[in-house]
């Protein structure tokens, strides 16, 4: 016989959960807080009972979280606590006065794990309320959290309950033993190693940094023609669950997940490469595009710009800003993209007749990307 508490009520912020949906690649997250809420529980047991060297036989096997129903107006998955009830019917129950006393130490599990939550955001000593040997849950708990997004464990609450990857960060190194934190990461990189025999790979970042990493199935065909087009400056995409230090430096691979060629024109590819330019640049002079203008412009590209149209080269300014170039059949094109007030000069010259044509478009809006993609499209489609 079992039955069910409502226990979390979790709200998930940010954009990929405005659609009120939760991915499903989140729901470990919920799974490992579930190994947390156990063994922090058999840790309070063993503190209310100090008699005992063990929790009783089937502690941990007769009580689990389950996802029940969506919460309305948010992503908020509500979760409740399932439990076996001991019986008279039990020779020899499992559990001893469950669910009343083992009960209880599941209760202020979850509220301790809220504390050590709480003492991350607020500055607090985070040992006081979760042991050091447990904080390296919190590097499963969260780890596919992006920028903007966060677990609001209770939004209703006194206290600050908000998990997103500043605050497991903490919670993770809190724990004298643990160095690294683990988080999804998307780079882009070279391979110019593969060792057959030994089933391994290199990645090159940034030109400087080697990672080695054993070849995943999956993606074997692919890794070994990126080595073989290695002198041809190919590039490719790696999708997985990165560790990185303290200082947010990634140092290996837990696990690979997606590898993928990058076309030699993928203007986020070519945006990530300007980022590492610095000022004086070119030949002692040149400013170096901002980071946020540059995430700006990706973001704006990837949301706008005509997916049918041939990409664009694109190349920094002097003045710190980019600029977007095609070679149309019979024409010259330019985009001059100003990444702090957000508008461009378009240039068109036509090499029959050296005719050419100057447009304005303000990038920040929506409504001049469809202008220019239909500019483009014209001469695409000639």
């Amino acid at each position: 016989m079992s039955t069910h508490k409502d226990f979390l009520a979790p709200r998930l912020t940010g954009k990929r959960f405005e659609d009120h949906s939760i991915p499903l690649e989140l729901l470990e997250d919920f799974a490992a807080f579930e190994q947390l809420l156990i063994e922090m529980a058999k840790v309070i047991y063993l503190e209310k009972n100090d008699n005992r060297q063990r929790v009783p036989r089937g502690f941990e096997e007769s009580v689990s979280l389950k996802l029940y129903a969506i919460g309305e107006g948010s992503a908020i998955p509500k979760i409740a606590l399932i439990y076996a009830l001991a019986t008279a019917k039990l020779a020899t129950p499992t559990l001893e006065l469950f669910p009343d006393a083992n009960y209880a130490c599941f209760e202020e599990a979850r509220d301790r794990i809220y504390n050590g939550i709480d003492a991350a955001n607020t500055g607090a000593n985070i040992t006081e309320f979760i042991p050091e040997n447990l904080l390296g849950f919190f590097n499963k708990i969260g780890k596919r959290l992006k920028d903007d997004e966060a677990i609001d464990f209770d939004s209703s609450s006194d206290k600050t309950l908000k998990l997103d990857r500043a605050t497991r960060k903490k919670l993770v190194l809190a724990s004298s033993k643990i160095k690294q934190v683990t988080e999804e990461t998307n780079i882009i990189a070279s391979i110019p190693e593969a060792d057959k025999s030994k089933h391994t790979f290199t990645i090159l970042v940034n030109g400087l940094q080697r990672i080695n990493a054993e070849i995943p199935e999956a993606h074997y065909e692919t890794i070994l023609k990126a080595f073989n087009d290695y002198e041809k400056n190919c590039k490719v995409s790696v999708k997985g669950i990165g560790r990185f230090n303290q200082f947010d430096k990634l140092e290996s691979f837990e696990s690979i997940e997606q590898i993928s060629i990058i076309d030699p024109l993928d203007v986020i590819y070519r945006l990530d490469e300007i980022s590492l330019l610095e000022d004086g640049w070119l030949n002692g002079e040149g400013v170096a595009p901002t980071k946020d203008g540059l995430d700006w412009f990706a973001n704006m590209f990837e949301g706008n710009f005509d997916k049918n149209l041939p990409l664009p080269f694109i190349f920094p300014t002097p003045e710190g800003g980019i600029q977007a170039e095609w070679s149309l059949d019979g024409y010259d094109i330019s985009l001059n993209i100003n990444l702090e007030s957000k508008d461009s000069n378009y240039h068109e010259l036509n090499f029959l007749n050296d005719a050419d044509i100057e447009l304005k478009f303000a990038l920040g809006n929506p409504e001049d990307w469809r202008k220019l993609n239909l500019t483009l499209n014209k001469l695409v489609n000639l």
